[in-house]
């Protein structure tokens, strides 16, 4: 990707003066390209853009309505009659995993839908699969049908994620890949923000099962919405690319990023990089192949680098706080099952804002940076809020401090992390890797969060608080891991690695 050539990278390029010359000449190309037809913000192809990118995003919004949905379920009274549960320990947090369990199981797929037939189909069969599972979950009356709804959820799911980062990405205008394509991630928040005020509104107005089968109904809301404009959308131009449809790949290209001129700069530029990159990379390895994911010392490097990007995503503290936040609130002396409900609603609007605005900060700060910088503040508020709940039971007024120590993780974790997440690993990938290393990522993540999301509940059960002393550990390992990412970037620069 051109348009990531001129960040994130200058350890590597310092270190690597024989690669130096081919970046920059990238850089200088897409400058160049920029220059003689500025992009307007405002023209009628990129508002076209922005419109497909937002239905993109929503792809993004079903993880994230989903972990703040069950969070506020998990503490609604109505919920916990249902099925006999009690918000915490080994049956609880099966009902949570099942969803990821789901997610897992789809992994085989997402390679041979994304790569075999083409992105918008992978997130159109995602998304009619998420409506089968908010069926079969929002009118079940016994635990074992709600968990086989939960399945068929993450399925549907991770169907859909597996092709909605690259989507995205391979159609965002090269001058704002970065912000573009970063926004995807940030979604997860929106998801996360229309969970959180559909529970609170029911459970404030419903005593009965309908507190919780109304906000699972809406679950189905958005994907309904994407699975039908999807169809109307384009390709992946680089998709078409790989599949011998070049023509259509270029008519795409000059829509939205040359406002309908195929002899625009930025057009050939980008048609011409993906054809090159095509010829010199191109192989024939069916979907169920990986090899060509470890095969080199830098493709194996950019798989561990997705590897990590995927555990510490969900081993850095945020996972409790998406679960188990109305149970963390009743720990450090909130009661009130409403007011629990209410802070779960407003968090993640002001995660949303932090996210979004570290996306428009990914082409100037860089990535390491960014990363680092959240896990730093997100470390610097764990800490505070092991200290305040400890301290909660005795001195009931800090628990204010657990709100503001809670908040304060969510919005640097977002800030520096959540614009990252799904853009990092996708830019580690090559174009010809990028679906199955996508769906690698998603199977990694979600490998991650069976564990952390079963270890969370039974332990959160078991020690309550002391638990958070685990998380603080982890998110300091994680940022030491993205110091030392440093030191391996020469790896990237390898022949046929080097593709930001």
């Amino acid at each position: 990707m051109a348009s990531d050539t001129k960040h994130g990278d200058s350890d590597h390029l310092e270190k690597e003066p024989g690669n130096l010359t081919e970046i920059n000449a990238a850089s200088v190309a897409l400058s160049a390209a920029m220059a003689a037809q500025k992009p307007s913000l405002l023209s009628k192809s990129m508002i076209k853009l922005y419109f497909i990118m937002a239905v993109g995003y929503m792809v993004s919004t079903m993880n994230g309505f989903d972990s703040s949905l069950m969070g506020a379920v998990n503490a609604m009274k109505p919920y916990q009659e249902t099925f006999s549960l009690d918000g915490a320990g080994a049956t609880t947090g099966l009902v949570f995993i099942i969803y990821n369990l789901g997610q897992i199981a789809a992994f085989p797929f997402c390679g041979l839908l994304a790569d075999g037939y083409g992105r918008r189909v992978c997130i159109f069969a995602g998304c009619f699969v998420v409506v089968i599972g908010t069926a079969v979950q929002a009118s079940c009356h016994a635990l074992n049908v709600f968990m086989a709804g939960r399945f068929i959820l993450g399925f549907g799911a991770a169907l859909a994620s597996g092709a909605g980062p690259a989507y995205t990405v391979e159609l965002a205008h090269p001058a704002y890949r970065g912000t573009m394509a970063g926004m995807y991630n940030n979604f997860w928040w929106f998801g996360s923000i229309l969970a959180g005020w559909a529970t609170y509104g029911s459970n404030k107005n419903y005593t009965t099962s309908w507190a919780w089968r109304i906000p699972t109904i809406v679950q189905a809301g958005l994907p309904i919405i994407v699975m039908i404009l999807i169809l109307f959308f384009p390709e992946s131009p680089r998709w078409l690319i790989y599949h011998d449809r070049q023509e259509e790949a270029l008519a795409i290209f000059a829509k939205y990023h040359g406002d309908g001129d195929e002899n625009a700069p930025v057009v050939q530029l980008q048609y011409n990089e993906v054809v090159e990159q095509m010829n010199l990379t191109r192989n024939d390895n069916p979907w169920w192949d990986f090899r060509e994911l470890v095969n080199t010392a830098g493709a194996r490097y950019r798989l561990y680098m997705v590897i990590l990007m995927s555990f510490f995503g969900q081993w850095s503290g945020n996972n409790v706080v998406s679960y188990f936040l109305p149970l963390m609130m009743d720990q450090a002396g909130l009661k009130d099952p409403n007011q629990q409900l209410l802070i779960n609603a407003i968090l993640p609007i002001f995660t949303m804002m932090g996210a979004c605005y570290g996306a428009t900060l990914l082409d100037r700060l860089g990535r390491r940076v960014m990363l680092l910088g959240g896990l730093t503040g997100a470390l610097f508020s764990y800490i505070l809020l092991t200290a305040f709940t400890a301290q909660s039971e005795k001195h009931p007024s800090l628990s204010y401090g657990v709100i503001v120590s809670v908040f304060l993780f969510m919005v640097t974790f977002a800030w520096g992390f959540t614009p990252l997440q799904t853009l990092y690993s996708v830019e580690c990938l090559e174009n010809r890797t990028r679906a199955k290393g996508s769906g690698l990522n998603f199977l990694f993540l979600n490998v991650a969060m069976v564990v952390n999301t079963y270890g969370i509940s039974v332990g959160i059960a078991a020690i309550g608080w002391k638990l958070y002393l685990t998380l603080v550990d982890i998110a300091g390992t994680a940022g030491t891991a993205g110091t030392a990412r440093q030191n391996s970037q020469e790896l990237l620069a390898e022949p046929n690695v080097a593709e930001h």
